[in-house]
This record gives C-alpha cells, structure tokens and sequence, in this order.
C-alpha cells in the first residue's frame, strides 16, 4: 500500500511540474505569454473581434505584440441552407512592446461617434507616471480599425466630453494637460496647460504657432498638481 501510494505522488508531482513548465517556443524562440480577444464590445459591436497576443523570446527577453482586427461577414457555404457568418481579416499590426508591463487592452469611445476604439500599453516612462497608449480608431465606414501613428507621444490618454477631444496628462519636473483632436490618422494638439510653480495656458493659432493665453502663480494643493484640466479658457478640473 505504502508502495502505491509513493507511486502515485510521484506521478502527481510530475504531472504538476509538467503543467506548471515554460510553454514551447515556436522555431523563432517566441511564445505566447498573454492573448486578449473580444467580439461583444469594440467597433460595431458583435460584428467586430479583434485579437491582441503579446509574444516573449525565450533567449533573449525580445517583446512584441501581434494585433489582428476582423469584420463579421455573411458566407455561402455549399451544403448548408442559409449563409454563416465569418470572420475577415480587415487589418493586422505588429509592434514592439517593452518586457515590463501587460497589454492592459482597453476599450472605450475616443471620439464621442458612438463606436468603441481600443488601446493597449506600449510601454510605460516617467518613473512610472506615463503609461504610454497606442491609440486605435474605429472606421465605421471601411469596418475597420485606423492606428493612430503618434499617440505613444502622448501618454495617459483619456477622453474628455466636456471638449468632445483627447486629453493626455504628461508628467515631467511639471504637469502638462495637452488637449488633442484626431486628424485622420494623427493626434493634433490644439491647446496645452503647464504646470510647475506656475501655470501657463498655451493655445495654437491660425498660424499654426502656440501663443500664451494666459499665465499666473500656481496656487493649488499637492494633489491638483497632478490632475487633468478638462478645460484651458477658463481653467477647470
């Protein structure tokens, strides 16, 4: 008895090392190390899947995560009596990503048109203050996703309603609120509120050129410090 019952610890701790192991690396090194799917909530919802998988190199430590965004479609299939849905490819990207942080996906509507966009971590700075988004824009008319090329320039993206526009908070040896409009596959800033021991109000003009709007001492508390402006004429929290 005390035999079996060895035997069957052993192969219990076999089996736990066996599942608790590394997974496989592919033929380049990689393996799948975090995988996020959804297709209820992003873009046209339940007609939209997209596909985010964060893939690490077992030698060497190398990131990067695979995206891949797809359309519902309506396919005749022989044999059967109605057409399927499918799923088509629209668009696929791949991005390096830093070992430190998770995808962190996110899905929510940055352009008040009534369907969900998408982003994920890229990396985070600032000793841990910036977390660095890419930012993707949901087509409505191609069904398809739009990447917005330089919003890693622009880290804590949320979206502000009162402004119908983006908002990123950058933290540096001061606090800049940057208010930002989409323009077709950019983030464009329009205005932008320093704050050091000071706050100076900055809006861009016609020309193209930021000008100062308005500037006075900083007054408030430690934590305003570090809190979004929604508004820059007038200052408003």
């Amino acid at each position: 008895m005390k035999l079996f019952k060895n035997f069957f610890l052993i192969l219990a701790a076999l089996l736990l090392f066996s599942c608790s192991g590394k997974p496989t690396p592919d033929k380049e090194g990689y393996f799948s190390e975090e995988k996020f799917v959804d297709s209820l909530n992003p873009g046209t919802k339940g007609k939209t899947k997209v596909e985010f998988e964060k893939f690490r190199h077992a030698g060497n430590g190398d990131v990067f995560v695979s995206i891949h965004f797809y359309k519902s479609e309506k396919k005749w299939i022989e044999g059967e009596k109605t057409d399927i849905d499918i799923w088509r490819l629209t668009n696929s990207f791949k991005f390096d990503k830093d070992g430190i942080s998770d995808m962190n996906v996110k899905i929510g509507d940055f352009n008040n048109d009534g369907f969900n966009d998408i982003t994920y971590q890229s990396t985070i700075a600032g000793r841990g203050g910036n977390i660095v988004m890419t930012l993707f824009v949901y087509d409505p008319t191609n069904k398809s996703f739009i990447h917005i090329k330089n919003s890693e320039s622009y880290p804590n993206l949320t979206y502000n309603a009162k402004l119908n526009c983006i908002n990123s908070l950058i933290l540096t040896g001061s606090t800049i609120t940057s208010f930002l409009k989409i323009r077709k596959d950019s983030l464009e800033e329009f205005a932008r509120v320093d704050v050091s021991n000071k706050i100076i109000v900055e809006e861009k003009g016609n020309d193209g050129k930021f000008k100062v709007i308005e500037e006075e001492p900083y007054k408030g508390s430690g934590s305003d410090f570090y809190k979004v402006f929604r508004n820059y004429n007038p200052l408003e929290y």
